[in-house]
């Protein structure tokens, strides 16, 4: 089984600011809703090896899991590898609009999800926990950020 799902949303905040924030690990409890702990297993902002340990939900299935970024471009995009609560690649865009940005989340998962859901079930759950992500960063980002 598999699963491929996107979000999107604009933040009327300048790229730099977006990027300090979404690409610091420490920042993910505040922003993704069903991370509950975030530990940095590597100092600063993900990059190409950066390793930190997630603890949450997802589609229902707890988990506690480290994730490795396996590409990156700074203040670009981070694209990052787990195996809990299933095998998955993600990636994180930002592109510039002006004097806000463009937030792009992929998450593609693969093999056996262990789930008692279709994929197409599992695809729609993922794509709203993303979208409800985004909502929570934009709002995050807007409201406390400058």
């Amino acid at each position: 089984m598999s699963v491929d799902s996107k979000a999107e949303i604009r933040i009327e905040r300048p790229k730099g600011i977006v990027a300090a924030f979404i690409f610091d690990p420490k920042n993910d409890p505040l922003w993704i809703v069903g991370v509950n702990k975030c530990f940095p297993q590597t100092a600063g902002l993900m990059a190409k090896g950066s390793k930190f340990e997630r603890n949450g939900t997802l589609v229902g299935k707890g988990y506690s899991t480290t994730y490795l970024v396996v590409r990156d471009e700074p203040g670009e995009f981070v694209e990052m590898t787990a195996e809990d609560p299933f095998q998955m690649k993600i990636r994180y865009d930002l592109a510039e609009d002006g004097d806000s940005t463009s937030v792009r989340i992929r998450l593609q998962a693969f093999g056996d999800l262990n789930l008692q859901r279709s994929a197409s079930a599992v695809e729609k759950a993922v794509t709203e926990s993303l979208n409800a992500d985004l909502k929570k960063l934009k709002s995050y980002i807007e409201n406390n950020l400058n």
